[in-house]
């Protein structure tokens, strides 16, 4: 059963994909690096203008790199702060969902208790056929509808439990392109 909107799988293959565009800028940094390294070691003049070229493409396709991920960052924080206050708006409403599941479970367990102890005092006692079939009834009445109140509540928690993992994954989410903005700045 899946438990995502389609608007929460969009921002998480979002997520997915601004992470592996910031991955190769950080392996795009680190190959700079060492080619800057390298290029101070070097006693070639012809590798080192080489190198020099190379260096100076590569620096270029970074800054490509850098320019593509800074709006993509903005949009991103934007749609999960969007997300964000709807799923709080959900989490609200599956907590009064939740409230409601357990009041109704509880009546039902407490028919189905009823009845359970109707039918065990009926046992010891002579009932018509029609008395016995009647109370059958209202025992297997009572025993479905507990068993359905106590699913329904047991989805409402597993929904509640999905939503604030979500939220707390979005949350984590924001801080990090925080730092991110920080980083391509720096660079």
């Amino acid at each position: 059963m899946d438990q995502h909107t389609a608007v929460e799988r969009k921002l998480k293959m979002e997520i997915h994909f601004k992470n592996a565009i910031r991955k190769d800028l950080v392996e795009s940094l680190r190959q700079l690096n060492e080619w800057q390294e390298r290029l101070n070691s070097m006693h070639n003049l012809r590798k080192e203008k080489k190198l020099k070229r190379t260096v100076a493409r590569y620096r270029d396709f970074i800054e490509d790199i850098k320019d593509f991920l800074s709006p993509l960052l903005d949009e991103l924080e934007e749609s999960i702060k969007e997300e964000m206050s709807f799923s709080q708006e959900e989490i609200r409403e599956f907590a009064e969902e939740v409230k409601e599941e357990s009041r109704l479970a509880d009546e039902a367990r407490k028919a189905f208790e009823k009845a359970r102890i109707a039918a065990e005092e009926a046992e010891d006692k002579k009932l018509t056929p029609e008395e016995l079939t009647v109370l059958k009834e209202s025992y297997s009445k009572a025993w479905r509808a507990f068993r359905l109140e106590e699913h329904r509540l047991e989805e409402a928690r597993e929904e509640l439990e999905s939503e604030q993992v979500d939220r707390d994954i979005f949350i984590r989410e924001l801080k990090r392109i925080q730092v991110e903005r920080h980083f391509i700045k720096e660079v």
